[in-house]
């Protein structure tokens, strides 16, 4: 007789996790469960995770090199709000179908996700090669560019994004905030390595071959995401169902809960302040003269080897910088057990770096302390939110979390996507020092929401605690100290 059908939310029993049972035997589970995974494949899971990130957000953290490209030189005649929505919609397809592969993830569908990923980022970058015609000025196609490297690659990045963090959060379940760092850490090295490699190979080969190269380096780094990122499988697998059911893909509890509800929203809030300033930095730059942009052959700018600063190490100085960021947030998080604290201080401090640096820095050696600044703190905050999640989620539904990530995610897109935008065209109406205003006021409201969320989950943490307590000394006849008036 074969077995019954599951629904969609039938779980596997997992081997016990200190993450994922009740508070009534976290301490036993604590000590079962070792500190450091001993299972190799966590640790190819760590590796696969970091090249996952530095595929996604790496990419995304690039545009700026790749925006100052085509204002430069491909698509001169495209206007700041044209080329803004490009990368836009990389971070917003990054993020928009993230509600699909946390419930994927979930239900254990990691290999699937994978090669999707490897696909979808290999052929469009390699067809972004061919959009550039000869790669001599104004021979880019808009429309072409757009629909490779906004539409196909950023739905490339949304199958790596979720599975990174997802992975290495169960692999790693005490330690899951420096893991979730660690992997983080791909997104930084990304916005390092594909900026100066893309100025290297166009000035060296010209726009065709050197994005082309450029692609197969993404096709191999994917490659090895896809190949060691095998999922953790002492975690609770819940069978993905009916795809018409809404319950499938939305769950109903999480947005019923205020502290999740706030923390969304400020993250969503964070992704359309930072990259307002991410996409912007290089051009900024040279409209306040700290730095020159470098031409590529058949230019008509500054020729290759002039002296001068160039204006995308700015964009690169701020996306090494936040490796700092990123690594430095989760061993706070781990310390303080409380990710969202630390959320906290990093929007509110990178509010006052926006209003008060952005448009005042008055020479190089300021704008390249603002780049390192601004960097760390980007990195902590763009960091954060999956082990904010984590942090968040009740006890009875750990298992979950995929989904209850990707939920926040695809909420986060919508953001993602205008609030560059809008920095653009209050950038062509008022200025430069528009953008970090824009991006100065979204991070201080993010710091009020952020707060107001731990308070609440506090809050809910000690009415449960309380109501145990009452519920046991009931039980027991005696009186506890929640008892006592």
């Amino acid at each position: 007789m074969s077995a019954p059908m599951q629904s969609h939310d039938s779980v596997e029993k997992p081997a016990v996790d200190a993450d994922i049972v009740s508070p009534a035997i976290s301490v036993l589970a604590a000590s079962i469960v070792p500190e450091w995974p001993r299972n190799w494949k966590a640790y190819a899971a760590l590796v696969s995770g970091f090249f996952m990130m530095f595929n996604a957000w790496g990419m995304v953290n690039a545009y700026g090199a790749f925006m100052s490209l085509y204002d430069e030189h491909l698509l001169t005649r495209s206007s700041d709000l044209e080329l803004s929505l490009v990368g836009s919609t990389e971070s917003f397809l990054l993020l928009l179908p993230s509600i699909f592969a946390g419930r994927l993830l979930d239900a254990r569908r990691h290999y699937y996700l994978g090669f999707t990923g490897f696909l979808l980022l290999f052929l469009g970058y390699l067809l972004l090669s061919f959009t550039g015609g000869h790669g001599l000025k104004d021979e880019g196609q808009y429309g072409l560019v757009w629909l490779t490297s906004g539409l196909l690659a950023g739905l490339g990045m949304t199958c790596f994004f979720t599975y990174s963090s997802h992975n290495v959060i169960q692999w790693f379940p005490r330690k899951r905030y420096i893991a979730a760092g660690i992997t983080s850490t791909g997104a930084g090295a990304g916005g390092i390595i594909y900026p100066l490699t893309l100025k290297f190979l166009v000035a060296r080969f010209g726009f065709p071959t050197g994005v082309r190269i450029l692609s197969a380096v993404v096709g191999l780094t994917t490659l090895i995401a896809f190949v060691l990122g095998a999922p953790c499988k002492d975690v609770p697998r819940r069978q993905v169902g009916s795809v018409f059911n809404f319950s499938t893909w939305i769950d109903k509890q999480a947005f019923r809960n205020k502290s999740y509800t706030l923390y969304v929203i400020a993250v969503s809030l964070v992704y359309g302040g930072f990259y307002s300033i991410a996409f912007h930095v290089t051009e900024w730059a040279e409209v306040k003269g700290f730095g020159t942009e470098e031409d590529i052959p058949g230019g008509t700018g500054e020729s290759p080897g002039a002296s001068g600063f160039r204006t995308f190490w700015f964009l690169t100085i701020m996306n090494g910088a936040s490796i700092i960021g990123r690594l430095a947030s989760a061993m706070f998080a781990t310390h303080l057990s409380n990710p969202i604290v630390v959320h906290t201080a990093t929007c509110f401090l990178a509010s006052l770096l926006a209003f008060f640096w952005w448009p005042f820095a008055a020479n190089n050696a300021g704008a390249i302390a603002f780049c390192t600044l601004f960097g760390i703190l980007g990195g902590s905050m763009l960091s954060l939110p999956a082990s904010g999640v984590a942090y968040l989620i009740p006890d009875d539904r750990h298992s979950h979390v995929g989904q209850w990530t990707g939920m926040m995610w695809s909420t986060v897109s919508i953001f993602a996507l205008i609030g560059p935008l809008i920095a653009a065209e209050l950038r062509h109406e008022f200025g430069m020092n528009a953008v970090g205003y824009w991006c100065g006021a979204i991070m201080l409201v993010t710091t009020a929401l952020l707060a107001a969320s731990v308070w609440l989950k506090r809050k809910a943490d000690k009415g449960s605690t309380t109501s145990t307590l009452v519920g046991e000394g009931e039980k027991s006849g005696e009186q506890t100290p929640a008892m006592i008036v």
